[in-house]
Parts: structure tokens; sequence; C-alpha cells
């Protein structure tokens, strides 16, 4: 695979040198964008031909230079934080002619032209587009401090959100990240404008999004993007599957010139360093044609804010009554144990402190990125290509294993216990190549984008118990694992028309394109030592502690192949009505077809007031994890005193024992969006949106609870059915079903203003979303095994049905400040996270809740010289931290239970890790350092 696809990178270069030699010149526009008030270049502002394709960004001296046909043109220049300006032009043969404007400050966000959403020519602002769309600028995002992509849009997005998980296995490695409150899968992610493959990774710890796979955002460098476009909308029938909570376009930077970004910083405790450092280089090719690099590093610090550990070490004094055992007898038993424990615990210098890694992960990331476009000599078309390499490795903590775990623990290996470690190495790869230009009207695109992403697992600091007789010589610590990888192969042809002029309408564009589309998902065992039991009768487990490495049962190589078409209609009716219809059918080889479609509007009453709105239906389809995922895996679960270890087997849905358990084949989620909303400019220098929505989704897909064996009820039947598979040494049985439906309600608001000051210019932006998800109808059950609260036999219980409900937070409002006077500028963010909560699997008074938070965020910025930048900010400023769990296990007060797991681990969970608003790392400082040349 490796081999192939380098030689698809060499015959593309090739393909791509080939059209750089055929390149030539054509008549140009050029000219200077300028700040209004102090005379210097404005970088990064977009130049638009209205109703064409064609455009530019300004350098990072504010030129710009455009290749167009002899004619009359409107150019459209904006900018944020900057009024937008219309000019004409008349482009006659053999002569440049030369546009320069001064802009003056204005609105926000709200002004930026957008592309997703709207296949049309004609250039629409946010506020002007028939659904919700956020536009989201590179200098926003390193405003934020944030190094990750995915942390940077969390606080720039308040429909967005996404929290680093702790002590979950992968999910260490990659953040979830969610749209209005839905799944992580629920969300379609485009690079300039093209679907962007998903991650290996399948979620299958107690984290947001379990049972989901979403896309790697942190596989694309922050330096390498110009803006992002966020549309917050039902958008299936337009852009595909997945795309029921919105899309999030990623655009790649175009503009010549050099820009550095570098960041040092670390959190206020002093662990998590930071450091980044992110070069793009842009190059003109020719008079039209671009070509942009990008390179990244960036290395994060493990943090860690775990809990002095309060429970047992070398002798389990945490022990139950035995029968015909008095009161009396019991505490002395249990009292003497402890005794014992506290004795070894000091004898051998034991530290209860920090023996487990509650934060982030370490996490070292390389990228490099291209973005390029060249004319093709003699014709109104471009060749374009963009992709990128990407690889990061990571080393995560999971639980410790103590000495008195004999069945986990090789004493003569670590007398003390271990603390093990996951370690990832995650390669992502995207190669985009296309050609597109205008025939007779007829605006046409063919592309293809081959992608992939691979996680490979390491296991290091462990040991397989089930060896302990080799004692310490030739006895593995080290362990690989296994690998999982997801390729996907997206082909599409488009064509486009507006007949505006032909119909006396101001625009009546037609849209129409076909897609193919092929989707390969793997995994590869481990090695033997990484999941054998190699004595059976012993007692100990097998397989590398923390993380089981993949069987040969568990390998799949599974393909399918997608077929699309679609219809997208948009026109301006009249002056004040804008209307936009499309419909998409989808065929998957391996489940069958769905129809999409969408209505929308927009009506504007006035210049001050608009009303619009959208009805559509969408699907996701079962991603190949989901259908194909299958492993045995330590999972600690709590049996209401402590969390203790179970071998738990996840069963891919077309196995025998699925069809034993009941489980139906799985089939697509389905859902229906509905969204009203105003915008509104009550003021010249005042902007509002506030859009209201309903999401309700049917047959969503989940990863099941725990089927655990007994000797009696639905635990017998399970027994049953693992032993006659088999699985003797299987404790418990897990599955992906269609199982639930849910309703999401919610609302976003932005209002954006620019107050006149004497002195200076202040943006300020108060973005905000509320949103709630509720289950509707009846949970559906496996068929042929009864619910049993006795042993927790539930495909969904109360903990799963929070992390549908309530573990994201309720509502997010940002409120942000942007100064600038001259050389200094200023932003201070005031970000409210609502409250969140995790259920107790069955128990609701050990259910924890987290009230709302207030982070601020200040930076401080001075341009040094006249192309360099520093800034220095605080985020989380003044080091505010989650409600710390309520109810705490401590053994030695007789105190048992707590909600999500994680208070019966002996007071080292501080913080819920199942529910999370905004982390719990605490304030984080830095400096940044920014060039442009």
């Amino acid at each position: 695979m490796r081999n192939t696809y380098l030689y698809r990178w060499l015959i593309l270069a090739s393909i791509f040198s080939l059209f750089i030699a055929l390149t030539t010149s054509a008549q140009t526009i050029s000219g200077q964008v300028t700040d209004a008030t102090t005379g210097t270049g404005l970088p990064g502002v977009s130049v638009l031909v209205t109703g064409q394709t064609a455009g530019a960004i300004t350098d990072a001296n504010g030129l710009y230079n455009l290749s167009v046909s002899p004619g009359s043109y409107t150019l459209r220049f904006s900018f944020v934080g900057y009024t937008t300006q219309n000019i004409p032009v008349q482009v006659t043969a053999g002569n440049t002619s030369t546009v320069s404007v001064k802009l003056v400050e204005g609105l926000a966000s709200l002004n930026e032209v957008v592309v997703v959403g709207s296949r049309s020519t004609q250039a629409r602002t946010s506020t002007e587009t028939v659904a919700p769309v956020d536009v989201i600028q590179s200098r926003d995002l390193q405003a934020t401090g944030q190094i990750d992509l995915t942390q940077q849009l969390n606080f720039v997005a308040p429909s967005f959100n996404s929290s680093r998980q702790t002590v979950s296995d992968g999910t260490d490695h990659i953040d979830p990240a969610t749209l209005r409150g839905l799944g992580p899968d629920q969300v379609l992610v485009l690079l300039n404008g093209k679907r962007q493959h998903n991650q290996a990774l399948i979620n299958i710890n107690g984290t947001i999004g379990r049972g989901s796979v979403g896309t790697d955002l942190n596989a694309i460098p922050s330096s390498a993007i110009e803006r992002i476009e966020v549309l917050r909308d039902g958008a299936s029938s337009q852009y595909g599957s997945d795309a029921i909570a919105g899309v999030i376009n990623l655009r790649l930077k175009e503009r010549p010139g050099t820009t550095v970004n570098a960041q040092v910083g670390q959190y206020y405790k002093g662990d998590g360093q930071v450091a980044q450092i992110g070069i793009n280089h842009g190059f003109k090719l020719g008079e039209k044609g671009f070509l942009s690099l990008t390179g990244e590093f960036r290395h994060r610090g493990a943090t860690n804010r775990a809990g002095d550990y309060t429970g047992p070490v070398y002798t389990n004094w945490n022990v139950g009554q035995q029968s015909g055992e008095s009161a009396a007898a019991y505490v002395a038993r249990r009292q003497s144990l402890y005794q014992q424990d506290q004795t070894l615990i000091q004898q051998n210098n034991f530290s209860l402190k920090n023996n487990l890694q509650v934060g982030n992960a370490r996490v070292d990331n390389a990228g490099f990125f291209l973005n390029a476009r060249v004319p093709i000599a003699n014709s109104n078309a471009s060749f374009y290509a963009s992709g990128g390499l990407n690889y990061r490795r990571g080393l995560a903590g999971g639980f410790y294993r103590y000495p008195y775990q004999t069945s986990q623990v090789i004493t003569s290996i670590y007398p003390n216990g271990f603390l093990p470690n996951i370690q990832s190495s995650i390669n992502d790869q995207s190669l985009l190549v296309g050609v597109n230009g205008e025939t007779k009207g007829w605006r046409w695109d063919i592309s293809n984008v081959y992608g992939g992403n691979s996680f490979r697992f390491d296991v290091t600091n462990s040991n397989n118990a089930s060896l302990a007789y080799l004692g310490t010589r030739n006895n593995p610590t080290s362990f690989y694992a296994g690998t999982l990888s997801f390729y996907q192969n997206s082909a599409d042809i488009s064509a486009a028309k507006d007949f505006g002029k032909q119909l006396g309408l101001t625009s009546f564009n037609v849209a129409t394109g076909l897609t193919y589309r092929n989707d390969q998902y793997r995994i590869k065992p481990g090695e033997a030592a990484s999941y054998l039991n190699f004595s059976p009768t012993s007692g100990q487990i097998g397989g590398s502690q923390v993380f089981p490495g993949y069987q040969p049962a568990n390998a799949v190589n599974a393909t399918r192949n997608v077929y699309g078409g679609y219809i997208d209609l948009e026109s301006d009716v009249t002056t004040r009505l804008l209307l936009n219809a499309a419909g998409r059918y989808e065929y998957y080889s391996d489940f069958g077809g769905n129809l999409a479609g969408k209505i929308a509007a927009r009506y504007r009453f006035s210049e001050a007031f608009s009303l619009r709105g959208s009805i559509s239906n969408g699907f996701r389809a079962p991603s190949l994890h989901q259908r194909y995922f299958s492993a045995i895996s330590t999972v600690f679960v709590s049996n209401g005193t402590i969390l203790e270890p179970r071998q738990t087997g996840t069963f891919r849905n077309d196995s025998p024992i699925a069809q034993a358990f009941g489980v139906p084949p799985l089939g697509a989620e389905r859902s229906t969006n509905y969204s009203i909303g105003i915008t509104s400019r009550p003021l010249p220098n005042v902007s509002v949106t506030v859009d209201a929505y309903q999401i309700n989704i049917t047959n969503r897909i989940i990863y099941s609870n725990q089927f655990s064996r007994s000797t009696s009820g639905a635990g017998l039947i399970v027994a049953n059915i693992l032993n006659g598979a088999g699985q003797t040494d299987v404790n418990s049985a897990q599955f992906f079903a269609n199982a639930v439906n849910t309703q999401t309600q919610g609302i976003d608001v932005v209002i954006a203003t620019n107050p006149r000051l004497r002195t200076g210019t202040l943006d300020i932006t108060l973005a905000a979303n509320f949103n709630q998800t509720k289950l509707v109808g009846d949970i559906q059950r496996p068929a042929n095994i009864p619910t049993d609260a006795t042993f927790g036999n539930f495909l969904f219980n109360r903990q799963d049905s929070a992390r549908l409900t309530v573990a994201q937070p309720k509502s997010k409002i940002q409120l942000t400040f942007n100064y600038r006077l001259r050389k200094f500028g200023a932003v201070l963010r005031f970000s409210r996270f609502g409250t969140v909560q995790a259920y107790d699997p069955a128990n609701p008074a050990l259910d924890e809740m987290q009230n709302p938070k207030l982070i601020t965020d200040l930076s401080l910025s001075y341009r040094i010289l006249k192309n360099l930048n520093m800034t220095v900010g605080a985020n989380n400023l003044f080091d505010i931290y989650p409600d710390r769990l309520r109810v705490t296990n401590y053994p030695t007060a007789e105190r048992y239970g707590s909600a999500a797991l994680d208070n019966s681990s002996f007071g080292r969970f501080v913080y819920s890790r199942s529910a999370t608003q905004f982390g719990f790392n605490g304030g984080y400082y830095f400096v940044n350092l920014s060039a442009n040349f």
C-alpha cells in the first residue's frame, strides 16, 4: 500500500509539472488593498469576481493579481473586520488594469463571503444565505492561543464542541468533535470543498461520541488553513451522508508570501508544556496560478490532575463479608488487612500520589500540506491539487496495576505494580487532484481525492500475566497490539450554470453532479503475546495489560462502493426572495440506497431585517467500522464498590453471536431537520443572526452496554451463547445496533458590532448556542435477551443515555472584544460553558452534575517590526476548574459507588472524565511570535 501510494504521488507530481510548463499569461487585474485609517497593506483579503469562479487572496503587503479575459467585471473585496466593497472594472485586451482599494473598519465575520452551502456564483455573506454559516479566519484561530485545530474551534464556534479525553485508550489521542450537540459522525468535514476521509479509530470507551467514527481534524495543520466555514444546517442532500448536524469546510491558504507562527506555553501547574511552529510559503505560478506549502510541528506535553490513591496496593483489604461472618469479625478482618497493606506501603516507599495519569496524553505531531492551482494554456480551465501527510505519536496511561492484582501483575517483574502505557502512531494522508473550468457558461469540475488514516497500537511498560512462568528473563514488557486503517477514494464530476439572464431573474443557478466513493477498512492483528493466554488454567489474564492486541479472528479487510447523484437549484426569484432546493440519491453496496432532499428560503423584508428557514431530511450510513469492528479488550466496570477488570468481546453485527442475541442488521440513521431564523441590521454597525432548529433522528447507531455471563436469568443465556461460540474466557459481549431515536432542539445567536471610538477600533461579538437532546420513543432491544437489571444486561442504560443527552454543554456563550490601536492589540474573551451531567448506570442518587463555568481568555499583542508581531496571553486566566465529583469512594470511610464509574476509583478521579465542559487542566499561559514576509 505504501509503495502504491508513493507511485501515485510521483505520477501526479509529473502531471502537475506538465501543467506548470503549459502555463501562459492572460489579461491582468492587480492592485493593493490597504487599511483606510493606517494605510498599511491588508493580507488575506478575499478578492472575488462576482458571477465567476475567479478570485484571489492578497499577500503579506496587501497586493493581489487576477487573470481574466477582456470584459466588464465587478470585484468584491471582503475581509473580516472591514466593510465589503464592490468595485466595477473594465478590462481591455493588451492592457493591465489596476484597482486599489481602501477598506474601512466594519463588522466582523458576518460580512465575509461564504462558499459552503451554495453552488451559486452569486457572492453572499453569511447574513445573505438561506442557512447559517460561521466564517472563521486563520487569525481568529491563532488568537485563541490554542495549537490544536479542535481546541481552536472550541473557543471560536459556540455550536462546536470538543474536549480532550483521558484514560480512554485510543480516544486519548484523537479528540471527538461535535456540532450542535450531536455525534462526531453526524458532521461532515470538507477540505477545499471535497469530502475528507474519516479516522481509523472507532470510539468504544466511555467518552463523548461512544460508538462513533469522526474525522481527525488535528491531522490538518492550522498553519495551512486560510479560513473555516461552518454550515449549521442539515446538508445531506447537498453533500451526502454524515451532514446531519452540518458541514465544516476547511479552506487552505493560497496567497503568496511567507507566514511563520511559533508558540510556547504551559499550564499554571507547571506541566503540559507546548511548543509549536508552523511555516507557510506561497509561490506565484504564472499570473493566475499558485503553490502554497505548509509545514508544522506541534509538541504537547502530558498533564496530570489525578487525586491521591486511597485503595489497596499490596494486600487487598477491600473485601466483602463472608457467609456466616459477624459484622464485628468482618470489620476486624478488614482492618487487619488494611494495616498489613499500610505497613507494606511504608516499607516499599510506595507513592500514593499521581500513580494514574489523568489528563492530556503526550503528543508529538508533524505535518506537511500543499495547495496549488495552475491554469491550463489557451483555455478557461485550471488544474488544481491539494493534500498532505501528517504523523502523530502519542503516549497515554491506562489504569495502574497494583501488586495485589496477581492475576494481572507479574510481581517478579513489577514488585510495586506498574502503570501501562498506550503508545500510538497515527498516519494521515490525502491527495486531491482535479480540473475545473468554464465552457459556454457551464462551470464544470472533475476531481478525485484519495486519503487514509491508520492507527497503530503499541503497549509499553506492561506484561502478559499468563507468561509469569517465564520469570523475569525473556518476558516481554512491550507489545505490538495491532493496527486499524481506513482508506477512501472519492471521484466527483459536477457542472453548474446560471440561467438567470435567460429567465429574466437576478440568478437561477442549476448545479448537478455524480459521485463515486470506495471505502476500505482494515484491522491487522497484533503479535501473539499481545492477545494469547499461555496458561489458561493458571487464573492469570492473557494478553498485554491495558490493551489486549487484536487477534487473527478480529482481522478484517472490508470494502464498499457508494454511488450518488444530486441536483441543486438556487434562485433570486425577486430582489427580496431567495430560494434553494436540493436532492440527492446515494446507493451503498452494503446496505442499499437513500434519497435526501432540502428546501430553503430567505426573504428580505428590508435592509434591516430578513427571515430564512429550511426543511430537509438526511441520513448517515453505518460506517464500515461499525459494521466490521471486533475485539477482545479489558474493560474496567463498576460493581458498585470498585472498578473491576472484565474481558469484554465486541462482536461484529453480522457475527453468529450477534445473531444469536437477536440483533438486526445495521441500517442508516435518518433525520428530519427544521430551521428558521432571522438576520438583521438594526443599526449600520450592528448585525444580528438568530437561528432556531430541530433535528429528529431515528435508528441512531449505538455501541451497546455489556451483556455479562452469570449462572441464571439473562446472564445464563449470555453464557450459553458465548460458550457455544468458543468464547469461554470472555466475561461479556457488546455490539453495534440501531437502537434509539432522539430529538435535538436549539438556538444559535450571533451579534456583532464595532462601536466608533475616538482612538483605535473595537470589534465586539456575542455568539451563543443553546441546545437540548432527548430520547423519544422506545429503545430497541435484542430479540433473544431479556432485560436483566440484576446483572446489568442492558443494551442501552442510563449512563449511555446521558452521553447522548446531557454529557455535552447545554449551552455555550462567548463574548469577544477585539481592540486595535496602531501597533497594539488586545483580545478579551469570556466563554460560559453550560451544565453537563453523568448518570450512574442504575442509581439516580449517584448521578453527577457540573454547574456552568465562566472561562476568561486574555491576550495582548504588539507589532515589534513591520512584519513581526508578538502576543502574550493566558487561557483560563483565573484558573477555573469544573466542579469536583460529588461522591468520592474512600473505602476506609465505608462510602461506595458513584456516577459514571469515576468515583469508584479510590480518589484517583477528582473530576469527571465522562462529561466534560472545557477540560480540567486549569490555566495556561503562552507567548506567540508571528511574522509575515
